[in-house]
């Protein structure tokens, strides 16, 4: 699996997800996502979901990003037909159909999934700092009332875009983890937040990389010592290689819903099925109970 791409300039701004579209990290996080989404949408009251890493929302299999890698054939092509996923999680399949439908070779991201299952009271706050993805996402959701798009750090913004109104809901968090100091900025950021919005949900996306490079176990570490109640899924596809690559990756859930354990037991065993080779894994651990 091919690392993240770097490109020259500002290296805030170097990082762009269309290269990674679909592949299987998109795949596990949105089948996260989605069964979170149901789980506030089982409440009347209104709720809020905060995606501070959007990217462009809609992407597809013929751009010219997408297209260079190919990520999407380790990911999206190897479960759109799974009967088993389907029925677990029937939510994303049905807006990959709604999207597909419209063009068969679009993958949708985050925000795709989030637009759907708002309600007319609920609201989605999408924050991305680079400027061609925030001009897209205000192209492809501005009729929408129930969005907001902001071109924001969201490292740095987090803090003081909590508690959202209303104020039950989740914050998806996808950093690109390009930067060294990136793991320490979420940390901070999530320490904030957690002081302002103690009652959120905050969903955290991170890669499992190469031994040499991989953090995921320190940041596992640091968001234990937060003492919150704290759920960590992952899914390694592959043998973790020494020194290059990405062979995996995972959800660190914090304040995770009482039902959402059962529901994750049953999608591992045939993620791991659909997604792994012979020598991959799917895991769920809580890591700090709720009380």
């Amino acid at each position: 699996m091919l690392p993240p791409v770097f490109c020259l300039g500002d290296p805030m701004l170097s990082y762009r997800h269309a290269f990674h579209s679909g592949n299987f990290a998109d795949v596990q996080k949105h089948l996260v996502l989605c069964l979170l989404l149901r789980l506030l949408r089982q409440k009347d009251s209104p709720f809020s979901v905060i995606d501070t890493h959007a990217g462009a929302g809609i992407y597809s299999e013929d751009s010219d990003f997408a297209s260079k890698n190919r990520e999407y054939l380790s990911g999206i092509e190897k479960v759109i037909g799974n009967k088993a996923l389907r029925e677990l999680v029937p939510e994303y399949y049905a807006a990959i159909d709604k999207l597909r439908a419209e063009n068969p070779k679009a993958l949708p991201g985050s925000p795709y999934f989030e637009q759907l299952s708002l309600r007319q009271s609920d609201h989605l706050m999408l924050m991305d700092l680079h400027p061609a993805d925030e001009d897209t996402l205000h192209r492809v959701f501005h009729r929408d009332h129930r969005i907001s798009v902001q071109r924001r750090d969201a490292m740095e913004a987090l803090g003081a875009a909590v508690p959202p109104l209303p104020r039950r809901g989740l914050c998806f968090i996808d950093p690109s983890y390009e930067e060294k100091d990136d793991y320490e900025k979420l940390v901070r950021a999530l320490k904030t937040a957690l002081r302002r919005w103690p009652s959120g949900i905050y969903a955290v996306w991170y890669p499992i990389l190469a031994r040499l490079a991989d953090r995921s176990k320190n940041l596992t570490a640091e968001l234990k010592h937060l003492n919150v109640p704290l759920l960590d899924c992952a899914v390694r596809v592959m043998p973790q290689p020494e020194e290059h690559g990405m062979c995996g990756s995972g959800m660190l859930i914090l304040n995770y819903p009482y039902a959402l354990p059962p529901l994750l037991e049953k999608l591992m065993p045939p993620l791991r099925e659909a997604l792994c080779d012979e020598e991959g894994e799917a895991r769920l651990r809580i890591l700090t109970p709720r009380p």
